[in-house]
């Protein structure tokens, strides 16, 4: 026997973990029933797609995976081209009268409903014949599954054929299925409001026609046959009874029939084979939901010599006594399992490294809203990540391949949070900063003077070694696990970790300093110097840097001292609010005092409305929503600042701070001084992966109030600047500087 090849095997899991990750943010069951452990069934499913030597028992595999959802109308179906000699038959819808007066509505042969017109003619024609009839069998049974699902439901509701069968007014059941609004945290909570829920289509009610006439109705269907919502709601209304013939389905009471009245979506497995996937379910008005036929021929095949279901049924026309039927109770709202992140598994078996790779691809592929901005193949990126954890030898191996794969998404919000990672680059850092100034690495800025004189380091001076090792080779290899927007937010994150190292460790430093001479320093590793909350500037927060320029360093300022700071500068021509860090939530203090108006846009947010799954879905080639939202400058009482204002950037402007810059920007056209931002912006929501990983990444777009992109170009500076190692050398704030001579030049002009 022939083995598939490699690239075949590799095929077969993508589209594995496609239908896998279908299932789990859209098939409703997993949203409520914490019964079904669908990891495992992954997990399970894995090994017997790898060892699978045709497409056969790749399709075995992936059908014993579905099995535990315990849903027949989650299945396999088998393309077969259907051969139909329609010039030797009557088209569908046929009908004809039984010699007792049944009027029999056949249609099995549901491509024939193509012809929408040909149809309405022949429905009109079935209803004029309703008046004659004692009862009425619609025989739906089909001997194949509908290329295309949906021509039988619009046949039923173009004709309101329903609306002559009942005198009184009766209801469809609705359709609930899942819908997310971004990404809900696994991890903590988030400010994004990212909410998960059920979507319920509402039911139809149908008002009988003047002529409409009570007779007894039967619906015949079987496992291929599509369902009008209006044989429910007849059935409801104890109008009609339904048959089902020849189950098929393995559970004895015909659920799977629900298939043709809810939404599924279909994944291609090879060119015959395909998955079609719940969306929905059936529910009605008190809240019950599910099929439940009335009579089931588990064993019937149709089409047979004695038709067992269809002589049923028109003995039940002479005893025709329809019974309420008892549906399923459904939780009124989901309340979906805990993400399991296997904390146990430092190292996961192979299926678990696997289980990995596929969270990963199917919460980017759904919920990251920049998916369109990283440029990647996304599918590839599967491919290759497939392989890698694979082939992973031991627990670094693996963490490492996890933090690689999430450098694709090109996302500065995209961390990785791992024991194992941070044990491998260190949790503590010596007491300085360094940046690349004219592509050098230099130490900017020093956390500790006291231990930086004694080693003998200086601002200014220019690093060429970490721990022995090379310090662009050392970049590299930090680069290669850190996902950034912007290449010079890649660089600053990797100069940031190629010093950290663990606790109490020696940091032993190559340098060059500012007489040119190159020596080995050692400073002590701290985890104090690496928290993101030191200060990226010394000495006065707000200040006078001329007669009427005022000074506010953003990385440091209150939203407590906002008001003392505009009371400061109240008579300054000028402000230049430093935003070369992070800011403390000032901007919504801030910005509604430089603005003129009232209620002006600030941002325009776009977070992802995941109503269906990707792909193909009948007509549609593919769907999308998503949810628009403008974020306006908060309202004031207090007095306007109307005197110019800049605001200083580089690339440790991040998030909040070019929020902030969005903010300024729309208040009162604020300039910018300095050099590009990191380019990432959005609130920041998380995932965990087996390993007790947990993956940050962007949660929704943010863009400039007048639609321009701002996630991997990051803000543009007016003027554009940039320190230099002399400036540096020398303790001059290049970037501070020009802003002051480019407002000095402002006032010249006015």
């Amino acid at each position: 026997m022939t083995h598939p090849t490699e690239s075949t095997r590799i095929e077969w899991l993508i589209s594995l973990c496609k239908v896998w990750g279908t299932i789990k943010y859209f098939h409703p069951y997993l949203a409520y029933r914490d019964d079904i452990d669908w990891d495992a069934a992954l997990v399970a499913a894995i090994p017997n797609v790898n060892a699978a030597k045709d497409t056969a028992e790749y399709t075995i595999a992936i059908q014993n995976m579905l099995m535990i959802l315990g849903d027949p109308a989650t299945r396999i179906i088998k393309q077969e081209p259907i051969h139909t000699d329609s010039s030797s038959r009557e088209h569908q819808p046929a009908y004809k009268f039984t010699p007792d007066g049944i009027l029999v509505v056949t249609i099995n042969h549901y491509e024939d409903l193509v012809d929408f017109y040909g149809t309405a003619e022949r429905m009109e024609e079935i209803k004029k014949e309703i008046p004659k009839a004692r009862g009425l069998l619609f025989d739906l049974r089909a001997g194949a599954p509908a290329q295309e699902k949906g021509y039988l439901q619009y046949a039923f509701l173009n004709s309101e054929i329903i609306a002559k069968l009942s005198s009184m007014s009766i209801v469809t059941p609705g359709e609930r299925s899942r819908m997310h609004q971004g990404f809900v945290p696994h991890k903590g909570t988030t400010s994004g409001a990212y909410t998960s829920a059920f979507k319920v289509v509402d039911g139809r009610r149908i008002l009988p026609s003047p002529d409409a006439k009570d007779i007894p109705i039967i619906f015949l269907i079987n496992r291929w046959s599509e369902i009008p919502a209006e044989a429910l709601a007849l059935q409801i209304a104890e109008k009609a009874i339904i048959i089902v013939d020849g189950d098929g389905n393995g559970n004895g009471n015909g659920n799977g029939n629900d298939a043709s009245l809810i939404t599924t979506h279909r994944i291609p497995l090879s060119d015959e084979v395909i998955t079609e996937i719940r969306l929905g379910e059936v529910v009605y008005e008190d809240g019950s939901g599910g099929f439940m036929p009335d009579i089931v021929f588990a064993g019937s095949q149709f089409p047979s010599e004695v038709d067992l279901a269809f002589n049923t049924a028109l003995d039940l026309f002479n005893n025709f006594r329809p019974k309420k039927k008892a549906h399923l109770t459904l939780p009124a709202y989901a309340i979906p399992a805990s993400e399991n992140p296997y904390p146990e598994m430092a190292f996961p078996p192979s299926e678990y490294r696997l289980l990995a790779a596929f969270r990963i691809w199917t919460v980017i592929n759904y919920f990251f809203p920049y998916k369109d901005l990283m440029g990647e193949d996304w599918d590839q990126i599967l491919r290759e990540f497939i392989l890698k954890l694979e082939q992973a030898d031991n627990a670094l191996e693996y963490h490492l391949a996890i933090a690689e794969m999430i450098t694709h998404i090109h996302d500065s919000h995209g961390y990785v949070d791992s024991p194992i990672l941070k044990d491998h680059f260190g949790s503590a850092w010596p007491p300085i900063r360094l940046q690349l100034i004219e592509n050098i690495p230099v130490i900017t800025n020093i956390l500790d003077e006291d231990s930086a004189k004694a080693a003998g380091v200086r601002r200014g001076d220019s690093v060429l070694k970490i721990d022995g090792e090379d310090i662009y080779e050392r970049l590299a290899h930090q680069a290669k696990y850190r996902a950034a927007s912007t290449p010079q937010r890649l660089m600053y994150r990797s100069a940031f970790a190629s010093l950290s190292g663990p606790e109490n460790s020696i940091a032993i430093l190559t340098i060059r300093d500012k007489e040119d001479l190159v020596k080995e320093v050692q400073l002590s590793r701290k985890v104090a110097f690496g928290s993101l909350d030191s200060p990226e500037r010394e000495g006065d927060i707000t200040k006078f840097v001329s007669e009427d320029i005022g000074y506010a360093d953003l990385d440091r300022l209150e939203v407590s001292s906002v008001d003392e700071m505009f009371e400061k500068f109240k008579e300054a021509k000028a402000i230049i609010f430093d935003m070369r860090g992070y800011p403390k939530g000032t901007a919504w203090a801030i910005a509604p005092r430089l603005s003129k108006k009232n209620g002006v846009a600030a941002a325009l947010f776009q977070r992802p409305m995941i109503m269906v799954p990707d792909g193909s879905n009948g007509e549609i080639a593919s769907q999308s929503s998503i949810d628009n939202f403008v974020q306006s400058i908060p309202l004031t009482g207090k007095w306007r600042y109307k005197g110019k204002t800049v605001m200083l950037i580089d690339e440790r402007t991040q998030s909040q701070a070019e929020h902030t810059g969005l903010f300024f920007e729309a208040a009162n056209d604020t300039k910018f001084v300095g050099s590009h931002t990191a380019g990432a912006n959005g609130d920041v929501t998380n995932f965990c992966l087996p390993g007790g990983i947990n993956i940050w990444f962007s949660g929704q777009s943010v863009r400039h109030a007048d639609g321009r992109q701002l996630q991997r170009i990051g803000l543009i500076p007016d003027i554009e600047v940039k320190p230099t190692i002399k400036g540096i050398r020398d303790g001059k704030d290049e970037v501070l500087e020009r802003a002051i001579i480019f407002l000095q030049d402002q006032f010249k002009t006015d």
